[in-house]
């Protein structure tokens, strides 16, 4: 009988770092040359480890363990009764061998696979049995089945070289995999047929992996892949990759080529992008299709090119980047537990609120050279802003340090400040070394003053500033006066001063004017608008749908003239008019709008 409460005494003596407790006793007889004997094992266990975080887990609590050895005068061996309780595993088996043949048995029970993967929970279980022939070889036969949809076979030869002729089958859960994936996450049932024919290394094992319908999510990207279906081809260390998938905004992605399954991976992919929906709600939506390769090893340094072909492009300049109050100060998580720690970390986030999935991180770099094209159809809107640009840029440098070249020039556009168009002259949109386009777009006019008066919209496209600036130099507020109502400040009247107000501020991008947003919201309208005439004549316009499809409004004006509109939407392209006016005139339209 032996005892050892602590067994990391022995960690030098056994090269590992032992930890925890154990107890044993052996009884029996047996022949002082071991020739013959009927021994019984049987002892305990106490919060064991070896040093090995997988197998720790299943020693883990207190634990049991008996076997029975016996050799007979003849010779031969039997274990019987073999019977490990662990409270994480069960396992129960017996084996007899003579005159090189013998046999096996073992039942195991994993009693929850969710030790090693969050995405499950159940029990696991496995059974097998293996026969030694007199030539030494075994033949092995086992299934086991777990939560998920988890079913394997294995069956076939394992020579006394220890070559193997094996044959796996089944299925398992991809989230098998979400350990060494995270923060991204997999969804789905992975079916498998393989082979191993040789030694036991990954050259010799063949067949075909099959996906049908599996999920990828990319948190950090804020993307994600529904209906992944297609091949994993194994053979000679090489996976033969073919898979498609939906994106969920939008399009899809063919993945296509070779993996080398040892480090440092190299590869031959080529991913086609068809209509992709790229989308940040508060400032873009596009599409885009091409293909882009990764060539080399995808453990660092594998060169990815491309071309990317750009659909129709908005960017959407904020009204305004922060509210009333200002930008909110960061969260700090005081006391936090280990449940939150964890969902902050696979969200990039820290306790402190700052993020920590910095730009040019700690990863591998891979070497750029992506070409992203958009002859046409790139639109700038917001604050008064309508423009059109196109053109193409290069990105280069690496994953770690995207360089930019390139840019997309103005094609058309205008610029609108309380009614008042006036068109872009020059302009372009460009990245400066991250990803929110930095635009520069100008216009130059003639007021009626006869001053020439340049008005520029610059800045990241979060937060683009507006300048005016005139020749011969005035002050912007004396600028603004003569570019919308063709005089000089000091002779615009009360209401115009307001409507200049609104419109510094829609361009500021705090809206267009507090006042009249109240009034709109306090009498339930759709629309609601002060409005003065060149000679400073006020009217007042108000405007309600009184269905979904029929819109009126009402113009006062302060002469004590009146207008009424009613419009009929008829079907999206064709629209029904009237009009009547204190003056006794009347209109009836039938309007047809196609946008393309």
């Amino acid at each position: 009988a032996a005892t050892v409460a602590d067994l990391s005494r022995y960690g030098a003596v056994t090269g590992q770092p032992l930890r925890g407790g154990v107890t044993a006793q052996v009884s029996g007889t047996g022949q002082p040359d071991a020739s013959a004997f009927d021994l019984t094992l049987q002892g305990t266990t106490q919060s064991a480890g070896i040093g090995n975080a997988t197998l720790d887990k299943l020693l883990t609590g207190a634990g049991r363990f008996a076997v029975r050895a016996i050799r007979p005068i003849g010779g031969g061996l039997t274990l019987d009764g073999v019977n490990v309780t662990m409270p994480n595993l069960t396992l129960t088996g017996n084996l007899s061998g003579q005159d090189g043949a013998g046999q096996a048995q073992f039942d195991a029970r994993l009693a929850d696979i969710g030790l090693f993967t969050p995405d499950f929970s159940g029990p696991a279980t496995a059974t097998g049995t293996a026969r030694r022939t007199a030539g030494g070889d075994w033949v092995l036969d086992t299934v086991a089945n777990g939560p998920g949809g988890t079913t394997a076979t294995a069956s076939g030869t394992v020579s006394t070289d220890g070559r193997l002729a094996v044959n796996i089958n089944g299925s398992a859960p991809l989230g098998l995999l979400n350990g060494a994936l995270e923060p991204r996450r997999l969804e789905g049932v992975a079916s498998f047929d393989l082979a191993v024919n040789g030694p036991a290394t990954l050259n010799s094992v063949q067949g075909t992996v099959r996906l049908d319908n599996a999920r990828l999510s990319a948190p950090t990207l804020r993307q994600a892949l529904d209906g992944i279906s297609g091949t994993i081809g194994l053979t000679n260390g090489q996976a033969e990759v073919a898979l498609t998938g939906a994106v969920t905004s939008g399009g899809t992605i063919a993945v296509n080529g070779p993996v080398t399954l040892s480090a440092p991976f190299p590869a031959d992919l080529t991913a086609a992008l068809s209509g992709v929906v790229l989308r940040d709600p508060d400032l873009y939506d596009t599409t885009v299709s091409g293909t882009i390769t990764a060539n080399g090893a995808l453990a660092g340094g594998a060169q990815i090119r491309g071309i990317l072909d750009l659909g129709q492009t908005n960017i959407q300049v904020p009204s305004s980047p922060v509210g009333v109050l200002g930008d909110l100060p960061p969260v700090q998580h005081i006391g936090a537990s280990a449940a939150v720690r964890d969902t902050l970390a696979r969200a990039g986030q820290g306790t402190n609120g700052q993020s920590t999935t910095a730009s040019g991180g700690g990863g591998p770099a891979y070497p750029l050279d992506i070409t992203v094209r958009a002859p046409s159809r790139i639109f700038i809107r917001g604050r008064g802003l309508d423009a059109e640009l196109g053109g193409a840029l290069q990105l280069t440098g690496t994953s770690q340090n995207v360089v930019p070249i390139g840019q997309f020039d103005l094609i058309r556009g205008r610029l609108t400040i309380l009614q008042q168009r006036f068109t872009l002259t020059e302009g372009f949109a460009a990245l400066q070394g991250g990803f929110i386009p930095f635009i520069r777009l100008q216009a130059t006019t003639t007021a009626r003053t006869g001053t020439v008066i340049t008005i520029r919209i610059e800045g990241p496209a979060t937060e683009p500033t507006v300048t005016f600036t005139s020749a011969p130099d005035l002050p912007q507020d004396e600028i603004l006066a003569q570019l919308i109502f063709g005089r000089d400040l000091s002779s615009i009247t009360p209401l115009q001063a307001v409507q200049l107000a609104s419109a510094v501020g829609t361009l500021a991008g705090r809206g267009g004017g507090g006042l009249i947003d109240n009034l709109r919201d306090g009498f339930g309208l759709d629309d609601f608008e002060i409005t003065a005439d060149e000679n400073g004549t006020a009217a007042v316009r108000a405007g309600k749908y009184l269905s979904e499809n029929v819109y009126t409004d009402l113009t006062i004006g302060a002469d004590g003239t009146s207008e009424i509109n009613l419009n009929i939407d008829i079907s999206p392209s064709v629209t029904a008019t009237g009009s009547t006016t204190s003056d006794g005139d009347s209109s009836l339209g039938i309007f047809f709008q196609r946008d393309y």
